[in-house]
């Protein structure tokens, strides 16, 4: 549409619009009797106009648009062209960006892989998809790669949220853009297979029944015990499990259960984890485990999480008449699947029916 055009229709805009407001005015005049069967004549007439207006400004559009669209420039062309070529990939392509490995655009070959949506992977650091032991060596890749910007190949293991883990070799490197801090590409020519995946519903019902009905009857038998209930955790969802607990003055104790071979007791302190749920009253799921500090270190300065080699965890506020602390449970990564959302909401029926226990034995105390 020319400028001419557009003021022309900009003009007859603009007397259409007074015509209107001559109808709104005149309306409260007219009577059955009395310019009623003039005033709908005007009505219909500028409705006639307008249709006639709207449809030749359709027209020229759509000639502006095809016009627009004949006269692409060859580098728009080209752009539109290997943008196809990316998203249509049958291999398993990713562009990342920052130190970190920040996904900033996924193709849907590498989406199928990574058994994640969009929505997921923008804005996530690619190394959280990596198996902890290789976790390391990924990062440095990234980084040499961005630095030199020389090609660079790794080996890693893929960790899936519902699919088994899957090796795979990744090819990395630099992509410059103008104004812009690099990017990397990192793609791989392995194409997953149509794997499918397990059903929801049906498979883990049962097992959430029984977990339901045993950790009742822990909770109602005689010689409960914190222990107790962090092993019957460990033995239905995890490999460790940690309880903290604060008092009625706000203090926290000591973990108060741990079970899992390995998992410190933390001394006299909680986790940070457990202090930020319990305050938040808000759960955290970590799956995949993306901060390895996230269960603090070790005597040796050690991430507690790499030395586990922690691949998912999930942090539960126990709540009652007041916060009373936090469970945290955690799984290891590799041949094991990384605990799910639906486990994450059985952990938190759970933590509800346990905070109502530690109540009443603080009621009855």
């Amino acid at each position: 549409m020319t400028d001419s055009a557009a003021d022309a229709f900009e003009s007859e805009f603009i007397e259409f619009q007074k015509r209107l407001a001559y109808l709104r005015e005149s309306r409260t005049f007219v009577t059955d009797e009395l310019g009623r069967d003039e005033w709908m004549e005007a009505a219909l007439l500028e409705l006639e106009v307008a249709t006639e207006e709207l449809k030749v400004r359709q027209e020229e559009l759509i000639s502006w648009a095809d016009q627009v669209a004949a006269e692409k420039s060859p580098a728009e062309l080209e752009r539109l062209l290997l943008r196809a070529a990316f998203t249509g990939s049958p291999f398993p392509t990713l562009i990342v960006t920052g130190d970190d490995g920040v996904i900033r655009r996924a193709n849907a070959a590498a989406l199928a892989l990574l058994d994640v949506t969009q929505s997921y992977a923008a804005g996530r650091p690619f190394p959280v998809f990596a198996d902890l032991r290789f976790r390391a060596a990924l990062r440095s890749a990234l980084a040499a790669a961005s630095r030199t910007g020389e090609a660079r190949t790794v080996r890693m293991r893929l960790v899936r949220r519902r699919l088994p883990p899957v090796d795979v070799t990744l090819a990395i490197a630099r992509l410059d853009l103008p104004g812009e801090r690099p990017h990397l590409l990192i793609g791989t020519s392995v194409v997953p297979p149509l794997e499918p995946l397990p059903p929801s519903g049906p498979e883990i019902r049962p097992a959430r029944e029984d977990v339901l009905s045993s950790w009742a009857r822990l909770l109602l038998s005689p010689g409960f015990s914190l222990g107790l209930a962090a092993g019957a955790l460990r033995e239905a969802l995890a490999d460790w499990v940690r309880v903290d607990l604060v008092d009625q003055t706000g203090a926290w104790r000591p973990a108060a259960a741990v079970a899992g071979e390995g998992l410190p007791a933390g001394g006299d302190r909680p986790l940070d984890l457990s202090r930020r749920v319990a305050e938040s009253g808000r759960m955290a799921l970590e799956s995949p485990l993306g901060d390895l500090g996230v269960l603090g270190e070790d005597a040796d300065g050690v991430p507690v999480a790499a030395r586990l080699g922690v691949g998912s965890l999930v942090c539960v506020p126990l709540v009652a008449r007041r916060a009373m602390g936090a469970v945290t449970i955690a799984r290891r990564g590799g041949a094991r699947r990384p605990l799910s959302l639906a486990e994450a909401g059985l952990l938190r029926e759970l933590g509800d029916q346990l905070a109502l226990r530690l109540d009443l034995d603080e009621l009855l105390a």
